[in-house]
């Protein structure tokens, strides 16, 4: 019998298990990209402008 990830198992009318659902392209925020993407570039720049200051 397999061991792990429910490999094999089913219900009583041989059907196996739905698999689960991964995070589609509906939950993709762009704009969550883009700030992820720049708060450290931001917080490089003010840093370096605060030390020529």
């Amino acid at each position: 019998m397999p061991v792990g990830s429910g490999a094999g198992r089913g219900d009583a009318a041989g059907r196996a298990p739905a698999p689960v659902s991964a995070a589609g392209p509906r939950s993709f925020n762009p704009l969550a990209l883009w700030i992820a993407a720049a708060s450290p570039l931001a917080a490089t720049l003010l840093l370096l402008s605060r030390l020529a200051a």
